[in-house]
């Protein structure tokens, strides 16, 4: 009975090989490159940070508006983010190594990459003396022409490296004590924001050389109402927000710096109601319809850098409120883009679990019980009715700080 048995089974275990098919030739995966399409024509969008708590890796990661994730450029030590090329197909990072990963000599360079691979293209190596911050609009901006690109410096004394993207080097170092963040303001013309409430303006000739420099007069007192330097830009005009809830319009040009406009964001009741700016980056601007959109949050005006729920747009030649977007999550920073049919963006701070136990949890632990269970997502909204689009959840663990339509 036992041989029989087996008979039987070495006989289906044959026929069972027979009637396998036969496998093709296992071919493995070869590494590629892919090519992204020309980002003029598509709804996408960078959002970038420190990437904390891991520094020494900060990261850049693209997305389109359906929130699938493009690539990522890995941008070195506490990232402050990219600069993005309206006229090639590159973008810009200044960025910080360390020989032994944390520690040994530094290097900053800016790093020019391919925006089509994401490809490293070129390093131009520049003083090791970069300015690493929280708020990094700024801190590294393109000339109008797009041939220079100023990097600014602190340690702690303040300065700005030139760089020539056109012939790949370093031009030069220009001292700015009392100043922080550029606006470029021309060809050759740039802004830089100074403590006593007045501007620094610098001017390059054709080589990146400093052909003058010049302080103006004070526009604003830091004092009584600080300005943010987080500007949007229209024209050869800057919007700027300031701690106590006022708009600026500050123009800049070749030919001097001019204050043009100056309204408050609230009314009476609204600052009495607690009404403030909020976010890192709490600041858009729609060219062709001439919106301003601002972070908002009810809190005092000193905790302005605070996550905020609803974002306010002003006409800014009417200088009047014109819509409001309530937020679906808390958020740090917002981003609009251009065209005809804008999209408005929210990098948000979300509890990924249901809002019942997240309230039990602030009840119970407060602020302290909720920071281990914080993740980011980013929320898409029309600009021009404030329709929640979408949500995009799950972006990777790390500080991000920026969302930038490209």
């Amino acid at each position: 009975m036992l041989k029989r048995s087996l008979r039987f089974l070495l006989c289906g275990l044959s026929l069972s090989c027979v009637a396998l098919p036969v496998l093709a030739e296992f071919v493995p995966e070869q590494t590629h490159v892919e090519v992204l399409g020309d980002h003029r024509e598509h709804n996408w969008f960078w959002i970038w940070g420190s990437n904390a708590p891991n520094m020494v890796d900060g990261r850049a990661y693209l997305f389109d508006d359906n929130g699938r994730n493009l690539g990522q450029l890995s941008t070195g030590m506490w990232s402050n983010g990219l600069v993005l090329s309206h006229k090639r197909d590159e973008v810009y990072a200044s960025e910080i190594y360390f020989s032994r990963g944390v520690r040994g000599k530094r290097t900053d360079v800016v790093t020019v990459y391919d925006a089509k691979t994401l490809s490293p293209k070129h390093e131009i190596e520049i003083p090791a003396k970069r300015m690493s911050a929280l708020i990094s609009s700024g801190l590294s901006v393109l000339s109008d022409d797009e041939r220079f690109l100023l990097v600014l410096n602190f340690t702690p004394a303040q300065s700005i490296s030139i760089v020539d993207l056109e012939n790949q080097r370093f031009v030069g170092e220009v001292a700015i004590p009392g100043c922080a963040s550029i606006y470029p303001a021309g060809p050759r013309d740039f802004y830089s924001i100074c403590g006593n409430g007045g501007f620094l303006h610098l001017r390059l000739d054709d080589q990146g050389q400093v052909l003058s420099q010049e302080r103006t007069q004070p526009v604003f007192d830091p004092l009584q109402d600080l300005l943010l330097t987080t500007g949007s830009r229209l024209g050869d005009t800057w919007y700027f927000v300031s701690q106590k809830n006022n708009a600026y319009a500050l123009k800049m040009t070749a030919q001097g710096i001019e204050p043009l406009q100056h309204w408050s964001l609230v009314s009476d009741a609204e600052r009495a109601d607690g009404w403030s700016i909020a976010g890192n980056h709490g600041t858009a601007l729609h060219e062709r319809s001439g919106r301003l959109f601002v972070l908002m949050h009810k809190d005092k005006p000193e905790n302005y850098q605070k996550p905020g729920t609803a974002v306010w747009v002003y006409d800014i030649k009417t200088q009047k409120r014109v819509a409001q977007v309530e937020l679906n999550e808390q958020s740090t920073a917002i981003g609009v883009s251009q065209g005809e049919h804008p999209h408005l963006y929210s990098l948000d701070w979300v509890v990924p679990m249901p809002k019942l136990f997240t309230l039990w949890i602030y009840l119970t632990a407060g602020d302290a019980g909720l920071m281990p269970l914080l993740r980011q997502g980013i929320n898409l909204y029309d600009a021009d009715t404030g329709e929640h689009l979408r949500s995009v959840g799950d972006i990777p663990l790390g500080f991000m700080n920026v969302v930038m339509p490209w």
